[in-house]
C-alpha cells in the first residue's frame, strides 16, 4: 500500500528542496574560502588598504544593498556615476575593481563574513613583505617573470602573457597588458595581488599553483625597479623577423624552383 503524503507536508518538502537548491548562500567556511580566492589579492579586514580599501567595519560605512551589488557588479557601477563608486576608483588610484561572477547568494555571505570578522576581530590578509628588496631579489624576480626561473608550483612565466621593461630577448607577450608600469597603479599591494590573482582571466590558469608569498614579493620588486621606464619592447621586433621570413622564404623558394624549372622545362618544350 502506497503511503499517503499529506498536502501540506508535500509543498513543505517540495518549497525546503527548492531552497537548497536555489540558494542558501555560503557556509562561514565556503565565505572565507570565497573572500581568499576573490578578494584578499586587493583587500583585507583590519590589516589596512592595499590595492583596495580595508573591508575592516563596511557595514558601518556603506549600506548592505550597496555593498552587495558592488561586490557583484562593480564595473557596472562605476559605468553608471555611482558616486561612490567613482569616488573609491579615485581614491585608489584608478584601479578598477573586476566583474567577478559572485553571484547574489555569494555577495550576501562574503558581506556577512566581512561583518562577523569586524566584530570578532579576526583579520584576514597581510601586507605581505614591506622591507626593501635586495638586487638578487629583484634580479630573481627578473628570471621568474622571464620563467628562467621556474615557480615552485608550476605557475606559467608572466612573459608568456605580458612584457615588462627590459624582460625578455624579444620582448614579452601580448595578451595581457604591458606591466612596466603596473607597480606605479597597484602600489603596496602588487605582491599580493600577484601571490593571489582575483582578474578572470588568471584565476583558471593559477588555480592550485598561485606562488609563494616570496616569489610574489620578488616578481613584484622586479616591477618595482621598472616602473617609470618608457615601457616594453614593442612590436616592431616581431612584425620585423616575420618580414625576413618571408622575403627569406621566397628567395629560398625562387631559388629552388628556378633549378627545377629548368630541369622539367627541357621534355617540354620541343625539340627543334
Amino acid at each position: 500500500m502506497r503511503d499517503v503524503i499529506h498536502p501540506e507536508r508535500r509543498w513543505g518538502t517540495r518549497f525546503l528542496a527548492l531552497a537548497l537548491v536555489c540558494g542558501g548562500g555560503l557556509s562561514a567556511q565556503d565565505a572565507e574560502a570565497q573572500f581568499r580566492k576573490s578578494c584578499m589579492s586587493c583587500h583585507t579586514i583590519g590589516a589596512g588598504d592595499k590595492v583596495g580599501p580595508d573591508l575592516k567595519g563596511l557595514a558601518e560605512r556603506r549600506s548592505k544593498d550597496w555593498a552587495t551589488n558592488f561586490i557583484q557588479t562593480p564595473g557596472s557601477m562605476i559605468e553608471r556615476g555611482d558616486a561612490t563608486a567613482t569616488e573609491l576608483l579615485k581614491k585608489f588610484n584608478n584601479v578598477k575593481m573586476p566583474d567577478l561572477g559572485v553571484t547574489a547568494p555569494e555577495a550576501e555571505a562574503l558581506h556577512k563574513f566581512v561583518d562577523e570578522c569586524t566584530k570578532t576581530g579576526k583579520k584576514m590578509g597581510s601586507a605581505g613583505i614591506t622591507r626593501p628588496a635586495t638586487p638578487q631579489e629583484i634580479a630573481n624576480g627578473k628570471a621568474m617573470f622571464e620563467g628562467r626561473i621556474r615557480f615552485a608550483k608550476g605557475a606559467p612565466s608572466c612573459l608568456s602573457c605580458h612584457a615588462a621593461g627590459d624582460a625578455g630577448l624579444l620582448g614579452g607577450g601580448r595578451l595581457g597588458p604591458d606591466l612596466t608600469n603596473v607597480a606605479g597603479k597597484m602600489g603596496k599591494g602588487l605582491a599580493s595581488a600577484i601571490e593571489n590573482p582575483a582578474f578572470p582571466s588568471m584565476v583558471g590558469v593559477f588555480k592550485d599553483r598561485n606562488l609563494t608569498e616570496m616569489e610574489a614579493f620578488q616578481v613584484a620588486s622586479y616591477l618595482q625597479s621598472v616602473s617609470g621606464q618608457p615601457g616594453a619592447k614593442k612590436d616592431v621586433i616581431f612584425p620585423l623577423i616575420g618580414i625576413i621570413g618571408v622575403v627569406g622564404g621566397l628567395s629560398l623558394g625562387a631559388s629552388l624552383g628556378r633549378k627545377r624549372f629548368r630541369g622539367v622545362r627541357k621534355f617540354l618544350v620541343p625539340k627543334r
